[in-house]
């Protein structure tokens, strides 16, 4: 008797819910680490080029962007430099290849941090 109420069609229903759901979240984890891996670094950076011409009007001279969003805010940390400064190295972040990096565009800058941790 007890065996029957545990394969009831409403009990089994909510397992396969519940299996579908959680196949689900895995396999967007895997796509989106395998995703920034693969296509992280050229997304961010075209995302850089973008905001240089866009925004500072300038034209990059070289950049270099992570491929991985560690912290998980959707950007990434890319140093750059304009082809009219090429001796000076500029700091931002920039959208990260995923589902937060089609959400978040462009790039921003980042806050100096000063010595009393205030920034």
């Amino acid at each position: 008797m007890a065996s029957s109420r545990l394969f009831s069609p409403l009990n089994i229903f909510i397992l396969l819910v519940i299996l579908v759901f959680a196949v689900a979240i895995a396999l967007l984890t895997v796509a989106q680490g395998a995703g920034q891996f693969l296509f992280g670094r050229a997304y961010a950076e075209g995302e850089l080029k973008s905001y240089v011409a866009e925004v500072l009007k300038e034209t990059v001279g070289g950049a270099s962007c992570q491929a991985i969003d560690s912290d998980r805010n959707g950007y990434v940390s890319c140093d750059y430099t304009t082809a009219r400064e090429s001796g000076v190295t500029r700091s931002v972040e920039c959208a990260a290849w995923g589902v937060s990096g089609f959400i978040n565009r462009g790039c921003k800058t980042r806050l100096p941090m000063f010595p009393n941790g205030q920034g």
